[in-house]
């Protein structure tokens, strides 16, 4: 029975969902709680892949006059079919999409959002056989927004049936402007800008009572907070406790899922565990009690552990990839420097405070809060607490994000150093430390870095700061699952554990290194301070029994003195 369970991943289709019998989150009860609620003019952000563009697709099938013949056959599996509301298939739908368009220059997205709405607009006008030939024609022989838009809504105007308009990803393409280059996004969304003036038309229509109703996704507010009185009734639902949920997956739907094709119960509790490591961890609301999966994360595991019962290769989905590589080019934006004193901050000590910014504004400089909240929006921050006083100390919000960060920090590390063609050789040291347990390939790496690094008046080498060095290079070989200060049963951490990954089928080396440093002047100190590294990692040893149940498991005591690293291994080592 289990195996003829299918997951929706990379589905966005709400009637595809339902013809082919997909396993669907019923998400349905929101349109109810929407509508109770008196939200009209809604904005909503999350995170790419986070199930926007499927919530986007329930809306429109539902609200679709087109469709009504379809209500039983679409619904009466779900909430929203036991419980419709009134205004069930009772709008024509107005759909945009503005993800995918060519950013590259600033013609090309210009020309690419024209299109969108031309499409749109034309697509609409068939779908509900709108107007005579004539009418049709006039609307669309302009492919300016607005223009196009104002003879849409001027000849719609005496028509019954109001409109409910959807945008999906509306900053999908000022986002790539933003990184790209800060002034021509400025001029993009300005009064004077082409975004500026489309939102302006909607508003108009808006109040006229031609839109009744709209539903904007995205992942930031910048672009929406840049257009102020050219676009000011909306409603942001983004950080409201009541809609936490709306979009990506609760910790009680993850372990429904994963039931559903679990064969071996025994390993629940752990393959949870996994799952709240690498998809998990997002906040919205400051105070929430339960933090969010990614649900796309989720379903792509679920996809391939279905059949397997074992988990994919790779956690983070290969498909994806390319969205969440822009991380490197956030940093870009405004001051490239200042913002990698942030990933410093980030990285030394796992979390780092701020200000949530609910608006953006952009006649005040892009500084170190702007950054901090656009990597937040974006997914590559989370909100780990919140006090009475709005400050908010934001963290890394799983392994997935932690990894991303890691590998661009060795990528900066190796440009500093102009060690750059060194990945691939970090890559192969890991690696045999893996098959062998031998670490001198690794750890002569490390000094090399050290070495290319001393002189450098901006390397500021402390303990901290080397550790963060050999993470980076560990994280970026993509072998070892590294944690830093894990916390053992009965007290005291670990400075450096690498295991096995959740997701490697195959046995291999697995090391707990002891870290410590010392200044050139304190060499002195070298043979006492391996002494008490090696007492520190076989007492964590002999205290954690979970430790001692590990196979092929090295402890080392390493010191690192300036720019050289002094390693020995600590015996007895695990069977």
């Amino acid at each position: 029975m289990k195996s003829e369970i299918f997951f929706p991943y990379g589905v966005s289709n709400f009637a595809e969902i339902v013809r082919e019998d997909f396993v669907y989150v019923d998400k349905t009860a929101y349109i109810e709680l929407l509508e109770k609620k008196k939200e009209k003019r809604v904005a909503y952000l999350r995170p790419r892949r986070f199930g926007k563009s499927l919530f986007l697709s329930l809306l429109e099938h539902y609200y679709d006059l087109n469709r009504k013949a379809d209500f039983q056959k679409l619904f009466s599996k779900y909430y929203i079919g036991k419980n419709p509301t009134n205004l069930a298939n009772s709008y024509r739908i107005l759909f945009f999409n503005f993800s995918g368009i060519d950013t590259t220059t600033a013609d090309k997205a210009q020309i690419g959002f024209n299109d969108r709405i031309f499409t749109s607009v034309k697509t609409f006008l068939q779908k509900y056989q709108l107007f005579d030939k004539e009418a049709q024609n006039y609307i669309l022989s302009t492919t300016y927004p607005e223009l196009l838009l104002n003879r849409l809504f001027a000849n719609y105007f005496d028509e019954k049936i109001p409109i409910y308009l959807l945008i999906d990803e509306y900053d999908h393409f000022t986002n790539e402007i933003l990184v790209r280059n800060l002034e021509e996004f400025k001029q993009t969304v300005s009064q004077n800008g082409y975004v500026w003036k489309f939102y302006e038309v909607i508003k108009n229509a808006t109040q006229q009572g031609i839109v009744d109703r709209f539903f904007i996704t995205g992942v930031s507010p910048i672009t929406l907070d840049s257009l102020t009185s050219g676009f000011n009734i909306v409603t942001h639902l983004t950080h409201e406790e009541l809609f936490e949920t709306m979009m990506g997956f609760s910790e009680q739907e993850v372990r429904n899922l994963l039931n559903m094709v679990l064969q071996d119960t025994s390993r629940a509790d752990k393959i949870m565990q996994d799952l709240r490591d690498y998809y998990n961890g997002y906040k919205f609301y400051p105070f929430s009690q339960e933090n969010i999966y990614n649900s796309d994360m989720v379903l792509y595991f679920l996809k391939y552990f279905k059949d397997e019962q074992r988990y994919p290769r790779q956690m983070l989905d290969p498909n994806i990839m390319p969205d969440y590589g822009k991380l490197k080019a956030m940093f870009r934006v405004a001051n490239w420097q200042a913002n990698v004193r942030v990933l410093q901050e980030i990285l030394e000590n796992g979390v780092i405070d701020s200000e949530l910014i609910y608006q953006f504004s952009f006649e005040k400089p892009f500084g170190k809060k702007e950054f901090i909240n656009f990597l937040f929006y974006l997914g590559n921050l989370t909100i780990h607490s919140a006090d009475f006083s709005d400050t908010i100390l934001f963290k890394i919000p799983n392994k997935v994000i932690e990894e991303l960060y890691w590998q661009y920090y060795a990528q900066l590390l190796q440009e500093w150093s102009e060690l750059s063609e060194d990945e691939d050789v970090v890559r192969q040291a890991v690696r045999e430390m893996a098959l062998s347990g031998n670490t001198s390939k690794f750890f002569g790496l490390i000094e090399k870095l050290l070495q290319s690094l001393s002189n450098r008046d901006f390397i500021q080498f402390d303990e901290k700061q080397v550790k963060m060095a050999i993470m980076a290079y560990l994280v970026q070989a993509n072998i070892f699952d590294v944690r830093s200060e894990q916390e053992i049963s009965k007290g005291g951490y670990l400075d450096l554990r690498l295991f096995i990954k959740p997701n490697n089928p195959f046995k291999h080396h697995q090391f707990i290194w002891e870290l410590k440093y010392l200044k050139k002047e304190e060499e002195h100190l070298l043979s006492e301070t391996l002494q008490e590294a090696r007492n520190q990692v076989l007492g964590y040893y002999q205290k954690d029994e979970s430790l001692q149940s590990k196979e092929m498991l090295h402890l080392w005591a390493v010191v690192v003195v300036k720019d050289k690293v002094f390693a020995q291994e600590v015996y007895p080592i695990s069977r």
